[in-house]
């Protein structure tokens, strides 16, 4: 829970961009989020509200340390290419800790032993490299990414170490597990659902959340300036000019094109008896 408090905070300061800069094909990734919506109130929802109601409290903690464990071996190397060797070490500990004492990741000793948790990740060493994010887009049964964060799902499909430990891709063990991992992903954001289905535009919002939340990651919390999901002020005036140019210029051709039709009424009044 303590990694949604960022997230949060954002939320909770966020304002839906009408028009974004970052969402080209808006379009689809809206159709894919309305798909993704009728997934969750169907399936993801009733199974998350039923985890956090009746699984017991060891249960429940047990399954975030254990997903919590794999976020940190991908932490190790998002911080090593980003130069972080104390972050790269702490997050390279807690697997160690947490995988051998901890039970295979279900008990946080890492956490009592000072080892502090980095959310490093490839998406954000791409970004500290100068890589922009590309477009946003939205992901089936997986939620917001954008092209250049889509590269950390790829590492962690390709290099999970369950399925390095493992040596199978059983398509049976993988739906359980990701399904297991999306389960208790669901159930930490529970508590984000009255404020996101409160707003006006949810895709919006959580677009909106999502790019100035990876922003400020990418910075270490101190951007050099705002994130500009629009238009800019300059862009904005050359818009309405343009609009208030195309206005008056239909204005002035309706009097050309009502002429011909008076010159004839008039012809017409000449010739009548």
């Amino acid at each position: 829970m303590r990694r949604l408090l960022p997230l949060f905070a954002l939320l909770l300061g966020a304002c839906a961009t009408p028009q974004n800069n970052y969402d080209p094909i808006e379009p689809v990734n809206r159709g894919i989020f309305a798909v993704n919506n009728a997934v969750d109130k169907a399936v993801l929802k009733p199974a998350a509200e039923a985890h956090e109601k009746y699984s017991p409290g060891p249960v429940k903690q047990g399954a975030s340390n254990f997903f919590a464990n794999i976020d940190d071996f991908f932490a190790s190397f998002g911080a090593l290419l980003q130069g972080k060797g104390s972050e790269a070490s702490h997050s390279m500990g807690r697997v160690m800790v947490n995988t051998t004492l901890g039970m295979f990741g279900l008990v946080d000793w890492a956490s009592d032993m000072g080892l502090k948790k980095s959310d490093e990740d490839i998406g954000q060493a791409l970004g500290s490299w100068g890589m922009g994010s590309g477009p946003y887009l939205m992901m089936p049964l997986r939620g917001p990414t954008t092209l250049r964060d889509s590269s950390d799902m790829a590492v962690r499909f390709f290099a999970d170490p369950l399925d390095i430990w493992d040596g199978t891709q059983d398509l049976s063990t993988q739906v359980i597990r990701y399904g297991a991992w999306g389960i208790e992903q669901r159930r930490q954001l529970l508590p984000l659902d009255p404020l996101i289905n409160a707003q006006a535009d949810p895709y919006a919002y959580i677009r909106d959340a999502y790019l100035q939340r990876r922003y400020f990651r990418v910075w270490d919390g101190n951007p050099p300036k705002p994130l500009q999901l629009g238009p800019t002020d300059e862009e904005l005036d050359a818009m309405d000019a343009a609009k208030e140019q195309g206005a008056k210029a239909s204005t002035a051709s309706a009097p050309a094109a009502s002429a011909p039709a008076s010159i004839a009424a008039s012809g017409v009044a000449e010739v009548a008896p």
